[in-house]
């Protein structure tokens, strides 16, 4: 029997490209999105939007939640006009540290996954990457689905979200029990390849009965003009997000080729390459209107391009056996 997994990239606000293309999936399908797929990996945005479809959420009430919440998350700046202005944002760059109040984020989040629910209530096998600080350690975030995994079940979803999506420079270190965590983005940006590695070392699968359907977050194929010249600062790396558009999108890349070598015509990636001036346009944090409408649009473009394949046709046609973890949750709680 065939496995399904959905991997979504990180990408900050551009998450709303991913789950609108969800969206025009699950309105196809008429049933919630997650109950496709056998397993949703799921990094930074990617990791909440994977959360959320987890435990029941349709496509269509994240993508609400996250129009509605994206500017109280980020809050929109104006380009500085004076030359005081430049070098205001500057040292606020270097000095003022993270960029944004965590606060909006954990409201969201706690929108999208519920404030209290715990990982192991979830509907799918959930794999979520971020990196422990404390203990200077990948950590791949787990529902219980092989017998060793015993810790996780018990985690709180919503600690586990902010967790994978405390980006550097943006947000501060996420705090859960005794570690101070960072955005996944930075190890497994993509998680399509984790996601394979868990099916098969994990959860029993054969690789040949995979099927992988990645989305990005319209950050593939990052490159740098030539007129910068070789000898980049610090600041030139910072300015548009350079240094992390070439991060996501160098990861994407390589686990792209990786997998289509791997699984041929069993992985199908989606993303969107947006053009010169739109790049410019869209950010990680730029949450304002015409921007989403950017977005909305190039997630309506891909979804188009891809709808008609027998891929597609596929994975919404799948329906895996329920998962139920309530036996391991029961047995890992503290009794009164």
């Amino acid at each position: 029997m065939s496995f399904h997994i959905l991997s979504l990239s990180g990408g900050g606000y551009r998450g709303l490209f991913t789950v609108s293309i969800l969206e025009r999936l699950e309105q196809r399908v008429g049933r919630p999105i997650g109950e496709c797929f056998d397993m949703i990996a799921g990094t930074s945005i990617g990791g909440i939007i994977a959360i959320g479809l987890g435990m029941g959420k349709t496509a269509k009430e994240i993508r609400e939640t996250f129009e509605s919440e994206g500017l109280k998350i980020f809050p929109y700046r104006a380009p500085p006009r004076t030359f005081v202005g430049e070098c205001w944002a500057k040292y606020d760059m270097y000095s003022g540290g993270p960029k944004y109040d965590p606060a909006p984020l954990k409201a969201t989040v706690d929108k999208v996954v519920g404030a209290k629910t715990l990982l192991g209530e979830a509907k799918n096998r959930l794999l979520v990457p971020a990196v422990n600080m404390t203990k200077g350690s990948v950590q791949m975030f787990k529902t219980p689905h092989h017998p060793n995994f015993v810790i996780d079940l018990v985690r709180n979803a919503a600690e586990v979200a902010m967790a994978t999506s405390a980006a550097p420079f943006y947000f501060p270190l996420a705090s859960m029990g005794d570690s101070f965590y960072v955005d996944g983005g930075l190890v497994a940006n993509s998680p399509d390849i984790c996601a394979v590695h868990e099916a098969i070392n994990f959860c029993g699968q054969n690789g040949d009965d995979l099927r992988v359907l990645s989305i990005g977050t319209t950050t593939t194929g990052f490159s740098l003009p030539k007129s910068l010249g070789r000898s980049l600062s610090g600041k030139d790396w910072l300015t548009n997000e350079r240094l992390i558009s070439t991060i996501i999108s160098s990861q994407q890349q390589m686990v792209d080729f990786m997998l289509r070598h791997q699984l041929g015509d069993r992985y199908l990636r989606i993303d969107a390459q947006p053009s010169a001036d739109q790049a410019i346009d869209l950010g990680m944090d730029i949450a304002t209107p015409d921007r989403r409408a950017t977005l909305l649009g190039l997630a309506e473009g891909e979804y188009q391009k891809h709808a008609g394949s027998s891929f597609i046709a596929a994975v919404l046609a799948h329906r895996p056996p329920p998962i139920d973890f309530s036996s391991q949750l029961a047995a890992a709680k503290p009794r009164a």
